[in-house]
């Protein structure tokens, strides 16, 4: 589906707005030229080691893969290393000698481990009751090092360049959504850091509720890869970093309650001056500034689309046009999440999490624990029943109304033992109450629906 003419409609401030939007991301092939140190360093030289209890569950999660072997059914997405820079002065040539300014100056993440994808990837999925602690953080990141001093003052210095990584729970997240305007009553969703406690100058948030900062020095260089001048290959580090954030309370009815976010900046220590060449593909002549990059991660005319109130998984970036004023994409003026592109934008991470009330005793028999969500649900949503089984076995779902006549019904699917996920699309139901019931011969269970 191109996204050629989208209209947005906020979930939180109600604003709408219409953008015109290319259809693809180009990504350079040499950006795909990529590989990863084994070695990883830890902010602070602190190695994390998670409670365990008989009543803890404490796992890694990781979207971009559990999206592969979910969504996608075992395709991989492209990989490849995209630099970031606090203002668009640095530019980067192609090999096709084409210039371009480092645009992106944040890039981030929202998490939400209430995702059915979790379960291709052997995960617990949580529910809007499940609170948790995020333990740590990982990702693969390329500190291309090509300055050590720099005069300041008239004194030569040893350069120290510096990442600010903040996190965000609901109270420090916007959710929202856009529409096509060909497609008005489906509504895609997103979430970001809220757009209107960025600061533009710095690139700092106030929502934010913790930030740490991590210093860089020749010690935690990566290496480029050159050939007769031209970049052949970056090598970066996968690093791992404490974050000791809870989320917020989830009690409430609302289903983002337990959505976690974090945004990185990069602030050279060495300013760069306009028109400066940071990179270039194409063997041309280019000044020696630090860089630094993620892997991120793509796949042409591939488009995240989250129709779901309940699992909101996305990346976003900040660009350039925030930087000078410019209010791109109507209101989605301070950050952009990785689904408006056809190519939809993913950054590859892993979120470590616990939580303190999501039993991990063994199921004795039959289907247990079932749950639905997003409970209440729109009428053109689709709803993920997620339960535990004892066994391997076929469940069939279906939808009944309150005076017992199935208004949906799905075939039945082939399960394996533990945690299991069925989605169930609630386009034509009227507003009511309704129950959902699985069935298999291992048993049979019901919950309650509610549409909106």
């Amino acid at each position: 589906m191109k996204k050629l003419l989208l209209s947005f409609a906020a979930l939180i401030g109600l604003t709408t707005g219409a953008i015109a939007q290319t259809a693809e991301l180009q990504i350079s092939d040499a950006q795909k030229n990529i590989s990863v140190n084994k070695t990883s360093y830890v902010l602070k030289d602190k190695k994390l080691v998670p409670n365990r209890r008989a009543d803890v569950y404490s796992d890694w999660y990781n979207f971009t893969g559990s999206y592969e072997e979910g969504t996608l059914l075992g395709q991989k997405l492209d990989r490849f290393v995209n630099f970031i820079q606090p203002d668009s002065n640095l530019y980067t040539v192609y090999s096709d000698g084409k210039k371009s300014p480092t645009g992106w100056h944040i890039i981030g993440s929202t998490f939400d481990p209430k995702d059915s994808n979790y379960l291709a990837s052997g995960k617990s999925v949580l529910t809007r009751f499940n609170p948790y602690t995020v333990d740590s953080l990982a990702f693969t990141q390329f500190y291309i090092r090509q300055a050590d001093q720099m005069t300041v003052n008239g004194n030569l210095v040893d350069i120290v360049d510096t990442v600010y990584i903040q996190y965000f729970n609901i109270g420090g997240i916007k959710v929202g959504g856009y529409s096509y305007q060909a497609n008005p009553g489906v509504t895609y969703r997103y979430a970001t850091p809220a757009v209107d406690n960025l600061s533009t100058k710095s690139l700092m948030n106030s929502t934010a509720i913790k930030t740490d900062t991590l210093l860089l020095t020749k010690a935690y260089a990566d290496s480029l890869v050159l050939e007769n001048g031209t970049p052949k290959s970056f090598i970066g580090r996968g690093i791992q970093i404490p974050v000791n954030v809870k989320s917020q309370s989830t009690n409430g009815a609302n289903n983002s309650a337990n959505l976690f976010a974090f945004s990185i900046v990069y602030r050279p220590m060495q300013k760069s001056k306009l028109g400066d060449i940071g990179i270039a593909y194409d063997g041309s002549a280019w000044m020696k500034y630090n860089l630094y990059g993620l892997s991120l991660a793509s796949l042409t005319g591939h488009a995240q689309e989250i129709i779901s109130t309940n699992k909101i998984n996305n990346m976003f970036v900040c660009n350039s046009q925030v930087r000078y004023g410019q209010t791109l994409f109507g209101f989605l003026k301070s950050y952009l999440p990785g689904t408006i592109w056809t190519n939809s934008l993913f950054f590859p991470n892993f979120v470590h999490i616990t939580t303190q009330n999501l039993s991990t005793d063994k199921i004795n028999s039959g289907i247990s624990g079932i749950q639905v969500y997003p409970n209440p649900a729109a009428s053109n949503a689709q709803v993920d029943v997620v339960f535990d089984l004892s066994a391997n076995s076929m469940v069939k779902t279906f939808v009944t109304d309150m005076n017992g006549r199935v208004v949906l019904s799905n075939e039945a699917k082939q399960c394996v033992a533990g945690q299991n996920a069925m989605v169930v699309n609630t386009n034509g139901l009227s507003s009511g109450i309704y129950m959902v019931t699985l069935e298999s011969a291992a048993g049979r269970m019901s919950s309650k629906l509610t549409v909106n």
